[in-house]
């Protein structure tokens, strides 16, 4: 028998499942032989008792032939542990090198669950595992053998420094834990760091996983030095060095400018190699000179903020194409920046340091202008306190500059957290406490101001994938493949969609909407939204991560409420999101992520850049400026919705 043609368990999930059944239909029909010679016969024996164990059948069985298979697999069963109760030392590795590729992992699962680990030497387990290094992953997702072959298996890490990927895997990489790892109890906290360091010196240290080692945060049970570190810092920087001048590398940029006669308010043309050009008209800017509406260019011209007031520059899943949300190893606690997010701040960057020279010609000062729409401008259109203040730096040293900018983001937050506690700040209270304050501790004068999907609800999850999705395929049906609809949620709010249009394989998924009430299927057949704003909100949700209620249409908030009392949702009451805390975190600290850029501490513990690298310190200087409008775009957006509401309830 040709080994394709061999039944493969994959798992209970696979829509494999009933090909798989089909080619070992056959054999279930069969009379069962009393003696098996051949090793794949047996395991494929075992691999088709898997499905019947799980539960899973052909259509086409009757429930008569489903009872007789049962039974069937339970002669597979003891057939399986008496062939394997025969493997010893003299026979396991010609039967093992017999053994087709697809069978490999099934046979040390029997090896280890029906402890027939035991007649297998330590020494004849050190000889199969160095001429099959490639399948220590499998190995070690067996606690037994794990536990038996203890200090083999550890000899094995410390001779192979590739094991430093197994060990960076379990310790750092994303849900790898899933994978049901278990590493030598007699592995030590100084083994795993002389592997990695090994494997760092090695011709064999992949990209992705020194990325991985640079960021890596030390826990129980695992810890690096700062030099091993570094020394994959530095090999990193070489790579890229490489890879930026090489034959295939990707380039994208920005440029910003601000054109007299411009014909359009604000525009932005992608060029050649993924470059992006945006233009912003200086009449505009010169006619429109009000200190207020200068500040509020930062939405309306340069869209710091979306309709919802949301933070447009933070990451999110949903602007990660394809390949950067699969390809690539990504550790735990990693801050996520794709190309998109990359863009972001670059043109951040880039509009703060242009308008402040357009600014200045225009006799004005950006910082000057930030003062005053803290300290005075929103006491004057909000009702803010009157007390607030705001210095600015006046030092030529951007090293400097930074130094005193720092701090002064922090007092922004806690004038406002003072503010929305008592309604007002004193500052002799606010001097008793030296330490800082958290982002996400920063309180909002609003009640329900965020929502966010109910990640503890997993019905609900299931439904959401089904919908937004880009990997289901199910808004690739006919007639309309050509559209290129990338959801499903996408296809049914712009075509009419037949039910009967889906592959018999899509349809239990459809089905599944159905009976949770999310779709139905109308008179004529077509598939319908059965709460179309539900629909929008989720959808929202998942594109943004995070919704704003009080920027929400009367129905929506509703409707909110409704999803609220079904466990479907959920609110906090916080000036920034929870995006936006990430953000914040990722630029400031390594509170929530090992690779964020720490900003606030490399100035305060003098571990910054060179004092002379003036251009670094510039860089970091405007990422201040840019930290503190979007704080001060916040505020405003919660003063502007706690003042509307105050003025409805004065009204009602």
């Amino acid at each position: 028998m040709k080994d394709r043609e061999r039944v493969i368990f994959f798992s209970k999930e696979d829509m494999a499942r009933g090909f798989e059944l089909q080619k070992g239909e056959h054999i279930l029909r069969a009379e069962t032989n009393s003696d098996y010679s051949d090793i794949n016969d047996v395991f494929e024996l075992y691999n088709l008792k898997q499905y019947i164990d799980n539960d899973l059948f052909l259509k086409s069985w009757t429930q008569e032939d489903i009872t007789v298979f049962k039974q069937k697999a339970i002669e597979f069963g003891t057939i399986v542990s008496k062939f394997m109760s025969t493997i010893s030392d003299e026979n396991i590795e010609p039967l093992y090198n017999q053994l087709i590729i697809d069978y490999k992992s099934s046979f040390w699962e029997i090896i280890s669950n029906q402890g027939f680990y035991k007649n297998i030497s330590v020494d004849k387990f050190r000889t199969i595992l160095e001429n099959n290094p490639h399948f220590i992953r499998e190995i070690l997702s067996h606690k037994r053998l794990v536990d038996h072959y203890n200090h083999t298996i550890r000899d094995f890490f410390m001779t192979h420094p590739e094991s430093a990927e197994i060990i960076l895997s379990y310790y750092e990489i994303k849900d790898d834990r899933d994978e049901n790892i278990h590493l030598p109890k007699s592995l030590t906290i100084k083994d795993k760091e002389t592997i990695v360091s090994n494997y760092v010196d090695s011709q064999k240290a992949n990209f992705n996983y020194l990325r991985i080692i640079q960021y890596a945060r030390n826990k129980e049970g695992f810890k690096l030095s700062d030099k091993i570190r570094l020394k994959a810092k530095r090999l990193i920087e070489d790579e890229n060095e490489k890879l930026c001048h090489g034959e295939n590398s990707i380039n994208y940029g920005v440029t910003v400018s601000f054109p007299e006669h411009a014909d359009k308010i604000k525009d932005g043309v992608i060029e050649h190699n993924f470059h992006i050009h945006y233009t912003y008209s200086l009449d505009y800017i010169k006619q429109y000179n009000d200190p207020y509406i200068l500040f509020q260019n930062f939405i309306l011209l340069f869209e710091y903020l979306d309709h919802q007031h949301r933070i447009y520059s933070v990451s999110k899943k949903s602007n990660l194409d394809i390949v950067e949300r699969i390809f690539g190893l990504h550790p735990q606690h990693e801050y996520p920046q794709g190309i998109m997010f990359n863009l972001r701040e670059m043109t951040s960057q880039l509009q703060i340091a242009n308008y402040a020279q357009v600014l200045e010609q225009m006799g004005l000062s950006l910082e000057k202008l930030l003062c005053q729409i803290f300290t005075s401008i929103f006491h004057e259109r909000y009702g803010f306190a009157d007390n607030a203040r705001l210095s600015m730096p006046t030092s030529p040293s951007y090293l400097e500059k930074v130094r005193s900018i720092a701090p002064e983001f922090e007092y922004i937050l806690k004038q406002y957290k003072l503010f929305v506690e008592d309604g007002n700040i004193d500052f002799e209270l606010l001097q008793i406490s030296s330490a800082p304050v958290a982002i996400k501790d920063i309180p909002s004068l609003n009640t329900n101001k965020y929502l966010y999907i109910n990640e503890d609800n997993e019905e609900l999850k299931s439904c959401i994938n089904s919908f937004f999705s880009d990997q289901t395929i199910l808004g690739y049906v006919k007639p309309y493949k050509d559209k290129h609809y990338h959801t499903l949620f996408d296809l049914l709010a712009n075509e009419d969609v037949l039910f009967d249009n889906y592959e018999d394989y899509q349809k239990p998924i459809i089905n599944h909407l159905i009976e949770k009430r999310y779709l139905y299927i109308d008179d004529n057949g077509y598939l319908q939204f059965v709460n179309p704003i539900r629909l929008n909100i989720l959808h929202d949700l998942y594109q943004n991560e995070v919704g704003s209620f009080h920027r929400y249409p009367k129905r929506f908030q509703q409707e909110a409420k409704k999803m609220e009392s079904e466990g479907l949702i959920y609110f906090e009451d916080t000036l920034f999101s929870k995006p936006e805390q990430s953000y914040f975190n990722f630029i400031l600290n390594k509170s929530e992520f090992t690779n964020g850029w720490d900003l606030r501490n490399k100035y305060l513990h003098g571990t910054q850049a060179d004092p002379e690298k003036t251009e670094k310190h510039k860089e970091v200087y405007l990422k201040y400026l840019n930290l503190i409008i979007l704080a001060l775009l916040k505020i405003e957006d919660d003063l502007m919705i706690h003042f509307a509401t105050q003025q409805i309830n004065q009204t009602s």
